[in-house]
């Protein structure tokens, strides 16, 4: 320690709270009285058991074909950083997970059940929480209760969901830092960035509206700041996104993040000018503005802010729209709005089905002179595999059929420049969260129809993005009860919606 203030003195190395003497597990925490006062040094160890266990999560295989955002050079960057810590003594294990799954999957269609095998995709948090294959075990490595006991859970996205639909990378946000902290380690929100930088403003504002109104406590790592401060020389670029730099400058924002110190003040010699960047991205973006105002990005799962107090509606006819208007008549009645059929043109929203693969003249349909808007939902699949199927495509599946998952319906409507007027019913994802609350909940009524509560779920959602409103009622005492489902499906369905159009894990319902 005495060698290590010498040094600072004699090189003059700009070191993020590096040059106090060591009296706090290697660092300093006092100033002296010629010095100005520095933070003090916070051990990564956050449970006390003599081990820093990191989980980095992040993708190799962004939707979309975009680049991705790679947790694995991040990891052994971090370990890296961790190992040669003066102020920790302990085992040190930084682990990367790729949310990006992949399982051929066999899903049936349509009244004749006409089988196909395709391989699913996971690229988004929300679908990563749900996968089916080994949903339990992921759920308690998230819950430190698998080979570690995570201290800290760094959640990194795909790129491609932030740009372009950042209120379904917020559902997922919530969903896994809720399980991190339940289990009681710290998530930390990962501020990533873009190969296009002229994106980072928006990455910063979505990622920052998701963290600072998460349903838990959940800090931001601003690395996509930090990479953004960086000189241009320093800015490698390499075929693995982040580079080899911006892999380093990632988790040394994580390391000053954790410790309040830079990363060079640890005995890891990569690029110390990295690492002040990024120690001081870490201290000044905490005090900093990120956004102001209401979110104003326009996406199918943006709010519709309708005032009116009657609303009208057209569908094509289907049974299930049938099925859907029932759980909207359903929400309607508990509400102050009126809902109506038709009514002058435009009416208020229309909705059908989005696929394109399966009887399309059923779709909803774009047409802003007859239809303020217009909510599409993927078709779900035959009962006789639906419960399992559906539950692997929220996000993509190789159809060569883009609209046939939640993420592919607003993918599509993007593609198609039906926003601002299109909105996507994300009902596989409402199924997924109903399903999580009643464990033995089907997704259908009969083999060709969704369920009842399903319905309700999707008319609430609707009803939610429409008017920002829930009509939610006291919540019945006996969860035995058919109504208690019917409560909770409403519930999920007005939650789901508040947070993909506000980017807020805590509902005012």
């Amino acid at each position: 320690n005495i060698m290590k203030k010498y040094f600072c003195l004699f090189f003059a190395v700009p070191l993020f709270g590096g040059c106090n003497d060591a009296s706090n597990d290697g660092k300093d925490s006092q100033a002296t009285e010629n010095e100005t006062a520095q933070p003090e040094y916070s051990s990564p160890d956050l449970n006390g058991d003599n081990a820093v266990n990191i989980l980095v999560l992040g993708t190799n295989v962004a939707m979309n074909d975009i680049a991705s955002f790679s947790p694995d050079n991040i990891a052994v960057e971090l370990q890296s950083i961790l190992s040669a810590d003066t102020g920790f003594t302990g085992e040190v294990n930084v682990i990367a997970e790729d949310i990006h799954l992949a399982q051929p999957v066999t899903f049936a269609l349509g009244s004749a059940a006409d089988e196909y095998t395709v391989t699913h995709h996971s690229h988004s948090l929300t679908q990563y929480y749900y996968w089916p294959e080994d949903q339990q075990g992921r759920m308690d490595n998230l819950m430190g209760n698998g080979e570690y006991d995570w201290d800290y859970v760094v959640i990194g996205a795909d790129p491609y969901i932030i740009a372009n639909t950042p209120g379904y990378y917020a559902l997922g946000v919530n969903k896994i830092a809720a399980k991190v902290t339940e289990g009681g380690g710290q998530p930390l929100l990962l501020l990533i960035w873009p190969k296009d930088e002229s994106l980072i403003s928006h990455f910063e504002e979505y990622t920052y509206r998701t963290g600072e109104n998460a349903k838990v406590a959940l800090p931001v790592v601003p690395a996509g700041l930090a990479w953004a401060a960086l000189p241009d020389e320093k800015k490698d670029d390499a075929t693995m996104h982040p580079s080899p730099n911006g892999s380093y400058l990632t988790a040394a924002s994580i390391y000053s993040q954790i410790t309040g110190f830079s990363a060079a003040t640890a005995s890891y010699d990569y690029d110390s000018e990295l690492a002040e960047v990024a120690a001081n991205a870490v201290t000044e973006q905490e005090t900093a503005v990120h956004y102001e105002g209401e979110p104003t990005f326009d996406s199918p799962f943006k709010s519709c802010g309708v005032t009116d107090e009657v609303i009208s509606y057209v569908h094509t006819g289907t049974s299930t729209e049938n099925g859907i208007l029932g759980g909207l008549n359903w929400v309607f009645d508990q509400s102050i709005h009126t809902l109506v059929s038709g009514g002058e043109a435009p009416s208020t929203f229309n909705y059908g089905r989005a696929n394109t693969n399966f009887e399309a003249h059923k779709r909803y349909q774009v047409d802003p002179a007859q239809f303020d808007f217009s909510f599409g939902f993927p078709m779900q699949d035959h009962g006789n595999t639906g419960d399992v199927s559906m539950l692997y495509s929220l996000d993509r599946k190789d159809t060569g059929v883009v609209n046939d998952t939640d993420l592919g319906v607003a993918r599509y409507m993007i593609e198609q420049a039906e926003v601002p007027y299109a909105r996507a019913i994300p009902m596989r994802t409402l199924y997924a969260q109903i399903k999580e609350i009643i464990p033995d909940h089907s997704a259908y009524r009969d083999n060709n129809h969704i369920h009842r509560n399903l319905d309700k779920a999707i008319g609430a959602y609707m009803y939610t993005m429409l008017t920002g409103n829930c009509a939610l009622a006291e919540e019945p005492t006996d969860s035995a009860t058919d109504e208690w489902k019917q409560w909770t499906a409403h519930k999920v369905g007005c939650e789901t919606a508040w947070t993909v159009m506000t980017f807020e894990g805590n509902s005012p319902f």
